[in-house]
This record gives C-alpha cells, sequence and structure tokens, in this order.
C-alpha cells in the first residue's frame, strides 16, 4: 500500500513537472532548461566560431543575455508560460542562426530540434508548436528558392546531408507537433468546459450570495464576517454594508449560540437545514433555517459560507396546523391525538415512578335529543358548558378532553385507589347533570362513565382507551347515569358481538332467519291483524335475542336486507291469510331507520304489494323515533308516498322520546302505539295511567288510532279499554307464535 502511493506521487510529481510546468523557484522547468542550453551553447561555441560573422555572435550573445534576464523575470512574475515564450523564441532564433550561417546541424542541434515542440507543447501549447514549425518551414523554403547560397552552407562539404538533416528534423517535428496537438487539443478542450463550469459556478455562488429570500454570510476561521448580502443586513436590522467586520456573535440579541460554527475544539463544522429562533437587533422574534459550508479561498484560508431563511410565516402556520390537530375548534379542548400523546407520557412516567392513574370515559345520556329537538346549536351550547365544567372540577395534574362527539375522556392522575376514583367520577357526573341555562332554554344532560386503571388493565394507550370505552357502553346498558370499572366480561362482550356481526352476514343465506307473529287485537276483542317479529336461531350460538343482534344489523347495515326478508316473508304469510278468508287482516312490520331513509323503500313496497296482490290498506309500517333524526324531509316524502299507496305508518314506542309530539303534526302518520314502559305498572302508578290517558286524548284530537302494546295482565286490558285506546296486544292475550299457531287462533 505504501508502495503503491509512493509511485503515484512520483508519477504526479513528473506529470507536474513535465506536462503542467507546475514547478516553483529555482527548480522550474524553463530555469533548468535555460541554464542547460546556455551551457551547451558555451560548450559548442568554439566549433562555429571561424564561420561566424560579428553581428551572429553579437545576436547569440543577445538571446543568452535574455534567456538569463528571463530567469530573474520568471522569479518575480511566476508566469511561466510568458517566461517559456520568451526562452523558447530566444533559444530558436539563436539554434536557426547557427545552423544557417554556421553551416549545416551537428548533434547538439539535432537534440535541440527534438527538445522545441516538447518544450513549446509543455509551457506555450499547440500554438507555440505551430509557431517553430512555420518558421522551419520558411527556412527550408528559403534554402531550396536560393540554392546558390547552401554550397557555403554545407556541412562537412555536404550539400546532401545539409538537406537531409534540415528534411529530417522537420519530418520529425511534424510528427511530434502532430501528437502534440491532438494531445494537447484534448487537454484544452478539458480545461475550457473546467473554466465553463468555473464561470458557471462563479455566476450560480453570485447569484445565490445576491439571493432577496436568503440570507447569505461568509465569515472567516476566527468568525469575523467578511461579506453579507442586502437580506442579511434587513434580517438582522442593519443598515447596508454595516454587518461588515463585524463578529458573527454581535449581530443579534439572542439565538445565536446554535450558530456557532465551530467546535470546542474551535474547528469549523457544516451544519444543515438547523432552526433555530434569534431576536434580531430590530427587536423582532424571528425563526430561521440556517446551514453552513466549510470553504477554502485562493489562498487556502478557511471560511464558513452561513445561508439563513426567515421560516417565521411558516412556523406560524405550522402552530396553528398543529394546534387544530391537536385541539378541538369548539370546546378547546385537547382532541383525540392529543389524549393519545399524553396518555403515552403518563405511562412512561408512571412507569418510572410507580404510581397508578385511571382513563374515566364519559358520554353523555340523551345529548342526541337536544341536537334532534333543538337543533346542532343548542347542542354546541350544551357540549362547550359540559367542557368548562369538566376543567372546573378536575385537579391541575388531570388532563381533560374531547375524544368526539358527546364524547370525552379524563385522565386522573396519581390516584391511590379505586374509591378516589370514584368519587371525582361522581363529582364531575354531578357536575355535568345540573341544568344548563342559555337564552331561556333549560338543558339537562346526564352521563355514563366507564374507567379503565393503569397499570391493572393494560400498559398501552389504545387498549387502555379502549377498555375505558367498553366499560362506559356497560354503564349505559344497566340504566345511564352510572360508571362502571373495566372487566374481563366486557372483553367477552365485544368478542360476542363482533361473532353476532359476522354470523349476520350469512342468516338468510343459510335460512336461520324465522317470523314469529303477535297477534293485535281490537275493543271488542277480535283478532285485527298481527305483528311480524324476526327470530334468528344460529346452529352454534343457539337463538339469539332481537334486542342483541338488531342494534348490531344497524350499525352494519344489515338491517335493510333483513328488514326487505322481514317485508316479503310477512305479505307471503298475510296473502295466504286472505286466501283463507281472513282478509280484514293487517300486517304490521317493523322498519328500521336506515331503511326509511333509503330512496329504495318506496318502490320496494310496491314491488311487494305487487307480487302478493294487496292491498296498500293491508299493511302497517312500525317506525321508531330514531327514524326523525336524520333526514327528515326523506322521511316525510316516503311517508306521504306511503299514504297514496293506502299504506299506513304507526309511530313505535310512542313516548319513550322526546321528538314524537314536534312531528305528529307535521308528518303523515295513521296511528301511534304506546310504549309497553307506560303499561306495566299501569294499575298501581297514577302517572302511568295519567300519561296513556292523556296520550289517547291527544291522539284522538288528532284522528290517530292508538295501539297499547305489552298487556301482560287482565287489569292492564280493563283500565285501557275504559280509555277507549283501539287496539291491544300483549302476552296477556297471546304471545309471539308460528303461522300455523296464528291460523288456529284464527279458527
Amino acid at each position: 500500500m505504501a508502495t503503491s502511493t509512493n509511485n503515484s506521487r512520483n508519477r504526479n510529481a513528473v506529470k507536474n513537472f513535465f506536462i503542467k510546468s507546475r514547478s516553483s523557484r529555482l527548480f522550474s522547468l524553463v530555469n533548468i532548461i535555460s541554464v542547460v542550453y546556455t551551457i551547451v551553447l558555451g560548450l559548442t561555441f568554439q566549433d562555429y566560431y571561424d564561420v561566424m560573422e560579428t553581428w551572429v555572435v553579437i545576436a547569440q550573445i543577445i538571446g543568452v543575455s535574455i534567456i538569463i534576464a528571463n530567469l530573474f523575470i520568471l522569479q518575480r512574475t511566476k508566469n511561466i508560460p510568458l517566461a517559456a515564450g520568451i526562452m523558447l523564441f530566444c533559444m530558436f532564433s539563436i539554434h536557426m542562426v547557427n545552423i544557417t550561417f554556421a553551416g549545416g546541424i551537428n548533434t547538439p542541434h539535432f537534440a535541440w530540434i527534438f527538445l522545441f515542440p516538447i518544450l513549446a507543447g509543455g509551457t506555450m501549447g499547440w500554438r507555440g508548436q505551430i509557431f517553430f514549425y512555420i518558421i522551419c518551414l520558411l527556412g527550408t523554403i528559403f534554402y531550396a528558392v536560393y540554392p546558390a547560397d547552401t554550397v557555403a552552407l554545407a556541412y562537412q562539404d555536404s550539400m546532401a546531408y545539409t538537406f537531409f538533416t534540415r528534411f529530417m528534423c522537420l519530418t520529425i517535428f511534424t510528427l511530434i507537433m502532430m501528437t502534440y496537438y491532438f494531445t494537447l487539443n484534448e487537454k484544452m478542450v478539458h480545461l475550457s468546459k473546467a473554466l465553463d463550469v468555473a464561470s458557471f459556478e462563479s455566476g450560480l455562488f453570485l447569484g445565490v450570495f445576491n439571493s432577496k429570500v436568503q440570507s447569505v454570510i461568509l465569515i472567516d476561521s476566527k468568525g469575523w464576517i467578511v461579506r453579507a448580502n442586502d437580506k442579511a443586513h434587513n434580517t438582522f436590522g442593519y443598515a447596508r454594508s454595516s454587518l461588515l467586520h463585524q463578529h458573527i456573535s454581535t449581530i443579534c440579541h439572542s439565538g445565536l449560540e446554535t450558530l456557532n460554527t465551530a467546535s470546542d475544539e474551535h474547528v469549523p463544522t457544516e451544519k444543515s437545514h438547523i432552526e433555530t429562533r434569534i431576536t434580531a437587533n430590530s427587536g423582532n422574534t424571528l425563526w430561521v433555517e440556517f446551514s453552513s459550508l466549510i470553504i477554502a479561498d485562493e489562498n487556502e484560508e478557511i471560511h464558513t459560507l452561513i445561508t439563513l431563511e426567515d421560516i417565521t410565516t411558516r412556523k406560524n402556520h405550522e402552530s396553528e396546523l398543529s394546534y387544530l390537530a391537536h385541539y378541538d375548534h369548539l370546546t378547546k379542548l385537547p382532541n383525540r391525538l392529543s389524549i393519545k400523546e399524553q396518555l403515552n407520557d403518563m405511562i412512561e412516567s408512571a412507569t418510572r415512578y410507580e404510581y397508578e392513574f385511571a382513563i374515566v370515559f364519559f358520554d353523555l345520556d340523551k345529548f342526541k335529543n337536544i341536537n334532534d329537538i333543538q337543533g346542532h346549536q343548542a347542542g354546541d351550547v350544551v357540549l362547550m358548558e359540559v367542557a368548562n365544567r369538566l376543567q372546573e372540577s378536575t385537579r391541575r395534574s388531570d388532563f381533560v378532553s374531547r375524544f368526539g362527539g358527546d364524547e370525552f375522556v379524563i385522565l386522573l392522575n396519581n390516584v391511590q385507589s379505586p374509591n378516589q376514583v370514584i368519587d371525582l367520577v361522581k363529582k364531575l357526573q354531578s357536575c355535568i347533570g345540573a341544568s344548563i341555562r342559555d337564552n331561556g332554554n333549560e338543558y339537562i344532560v346526564g352521563s355514563s362513565a366507564g374507567i379503565s386503571l393503569f397499570p391493572q388493565d393494560g400498559n398501552e394507550a389504545d387498549d387502555l382507551i379502549r377498555k375505558a370505552d367498553l366499560a362506559m357502553y356497560k354503564a349505559k346498558s344497566k340504566g345511564r347515569g352510572t360508571y362502571e370499572f373495566y372487566s374481563l366480561e366486557h372483553d367477552d362482550s365485544i368478542k360476542r358481538q363482533i361473532k353476532l356481526g359476522s354470523e349476520l352476514n350469512y342468516a338468510i343465506e343459510r335460512e336461520e332467519l324465522t317470523l314469529l307473529f303477535q297477534p293485535i287485537y281490537d275493543i271488542h276483542d277480535n283478532i285485527c291483524g298481527a305483528e311480524a317479529l324476526v327470530r334468528w336461531k344460529h346452529d352454534e350460538l343457539g337463538r339469539v335475542s332481537p334486542d342483541e343482534f338488531i342494534p348490531i344489523s344497524e350499525d352494519n347495515g344489515l338491517i335493510v336486507s333483513i328488514g326487505l326478508w322481514v317485508l316479503e316473508e310477512s305479505c307471503k304469510v298475510l296473502k295466504r291469510w286472505h286466501e283463507m278468508g281472513y282478509d280484514h287482516l293487517v300486517m304490521s312490520v317493523n322498519v328500521s331507520y336506515r331503511q326509511i331513509n333509503s330512496d329504495d323503500m318506496v318502490n320496494e313496497i310496491k314491488r311487494v304489494l305487487s307480487a302478493y296482490n294487496l292491498e296498500g290498506k293491508s299493511l302497517i309500517l312500525e317506525l321508531t323515533e330514531r327514524v326523525f333524526a336524520d333526514d327528515l324531509d326523506l322521511v316525510q316524502s316516503n311517508i306521504e308516498q306511503f299514504a297514496e299507496l293506502g299504506v299506513d305508518t304507526a309511530i313505535d314506542d310512542f313516548g319513550v322520546g322526546y321528538s314524537s309530539l314536534s312531528y305528529l303534526t307535521k308528518t303523515n302518520f295513521s296511528s301511534i302505539k304506546i310504549d309497553r314502559s307506560f303499561i306495566k305498572d299501569i294499575e298501581t302508578n297514577s302517572s302511568s295511567r295519567n300519561l296513556c290517558a292523556a296520550i289517547a286524548s291527544m291522539a284522538s284530537s288528532l284522528g290517530l288510532s292508538v295501539t297499547a302494546e305489552g298487556v301482560e295482565k287482565d287489569e292492564h286490558l280493563q283500565i285501557l279499554k275504559k280509555m277507549n285506546i283501539d287496539k291491544y296486544q300483549g302476552y296477556f292475550m297471546s304471545i309471539p307464535i308460528t303461522p300455523e299457531e296464528f291460523e288456529i287462533l284464527l279458527r
């Protein structure tokens, strides 16, 4: 390895000396050739002195003097091409005078003929070679034109030798010149390209330096500013050119520690795309992005080129975007993304310092009713007030956030026991439940809460939030307004829901769904119709309650296909009953909010009625109040088209929600069904009894028929008959039964 390095170094030295002419001082190529030529000329001078005329001797002395003087000129100017040109011209002039007026060419002259093109090519380039070649060519032509003079000039009395040596030298000279021409021409092309590149890069540097966008500062190795563009002066609040000769550490009040381009050993270092905040002398606080580049000048002195770009506007936009990404625009609380980041930080801290914390997932009860009845503006008022109350009622160490919709997540930091968490949750539920007043309106919402604990319930943010969410849904299922700690049972419940949702996809295909029919009686105890009720029996899961699989089917959209199947099958059964002579029977079919909000619902009703040749009046569609929560205009349009077909519509579970009364006068319903929750204790609860009487009276005034569902006792039936309720259904009369069993009742 060392030998290879030495050989490479030696080759470079030879190349520099003979080709690039980069030697310096006394050992330059020009100086050495000048001295050698003078010595050789002095040694051969005595051989030609006898035939030289005086002026020839004087010419040689002048030429040698110029060559010697040229040595000193080279030392002062360092201009090798100029010194080489002078030397070669003098040497060649002396040489031509010698061979012309001293007779022929001897061995030293012959040797110099080889040296001239080498010297010319290495120092003056191909133009120097052409110059010497033309002079030799002109000399030869001269001797050919004036042959009489050649007799006196013959060397060793041989004219042929004289001409031979001249033409031989010219031929060799021509070959050497051509070789050097092509070689040097290639070098000159590369040199020209290099100069073009250098010129381009110089222009490019000037363009960058004079940038109107970036501040550019050039400092020396000690940090003193050598150059600075106008943008740099504007950025740092200086008048034009006043930055020059100042130290980099003094150009602004603060933030420059990052701009320090020297390491601890005071060696400049390069940096790239560093962002920092500075306070300029103008007093403005700026965000800048800077890079530094180490460069060397022509004297190989180290400088640092610093480029800075004012990114204050970009940083402000980033800050705004970050706020929007991490905070809820309505309540100004941290959002879901912030929850996860905060939770990760708390997990790391609690793991290190070994303490516990709780995740509380709140969901507002009956909030949707406020949105539906009063509008989203009222809902926003409630959400903002709840957010304020939560912030005011929690500790400074706790983290309050809005998860989305009407859901809030609170991280209770450093809790000592579950009882402490329960006390805090109850306090928060109490403050949420207090009435909210706005512009004369009063709103009351409750809340259900789910709780997960770290580290008992997990050590990952997403898992802890998921488990708190599961616990919250468990609390809601128990009657709302409560709280629930996470347990493994919740996971089992979710797994079952996932299983049901998956298997429900194949329930129709596998013929696992069946229909039962609950008789509906009129006030004279005659069967006037039936309500179709869907049931699901799975081979593995067994009988699945409608209360369990219907909500799942509504969530995943399968309720549409299930609802159409129920409509088709119930109309098929109704057609059979009509053909048996019971054409007075009317079929009630439950319709999901997803179905009624579909443009295809009316067409499906038409298709089924036509397929079984049924009149519209033999079908009643039962709708829950949930249908009013979405596209009310579409719902009203569909109900009007149902009425045109003769199909009646009924509000199911009337009285449970708060939207029914406001829509009764706006929508073309034909009947209402009192929810079973008002019937179950009607014989003992005067409030339920009064409410049922009020509903019956109101329906009568609006021309609506009333059906009471959930009649389980004779007392229920007798009380309802006294209220002149039109129709009844319930376990007291009959449980839901198969079509065959229903036909037995009809007989």
